[in-house]
């Protein structure tokens, strides 16, 4: 998953989205996302565990304004190469997370039902 490591960027129109992405230790990444407005302002969006337990990988974002700020596990359930599919199907929504780099693009995804409807939201970062 070091795939996963760096600096990540949306240009939004209103500010930018950053995700960033580290080595927390030898079985954990631990990522953050925030919103950064007017160039200085910013603001925090989720903090995200990608860990390595028991022969699984799980990706646990925690966001501050849901779910009374409890981490959320997903279960990885597909992973080839730079690509992941993380799922749980009891979550409101997002029930599936997924990410996937090519060369300096990393694409996510979050989707499922809400409000008996699917949806999905893409979010198409660069590291330049």
């Amino acid at each position: 998953m070091k795939w996963m490591l760096g600096s990540w960027k949306i240009n939004t129109g209103n500010g930018i989205i950053q995700e960033d992405w580290k080595i927390q230790d030898d079985s954990t990444l631990s990522g953050r996302s925030v919103f950064i407005k007017n160039g200085k302002d910013t603001i925090p969006q989720e903090s995200i565990e990608l860990s390595f337990r028991n022969g699984e990988w799980y990706y646990i974002p925690t966001v501050a304004s849901q779910n009374n700020a409890q981490a959320i596990p997903f279960k990885v359930i597909f992973i080839k190469g730079t690509e992941f599919i993380s799922e749980n199907p009891e979550h409101d929504f997002p029930q599936r997370i997924s990410y996937r780099r090519i060369k300096t693009q990393l694409f996510a995804s979050i989707e499922g039902r809400k409000n008996a409807k699917f949806a999905k939201m893409n979010f198409d970062y660069s590291s330049e």
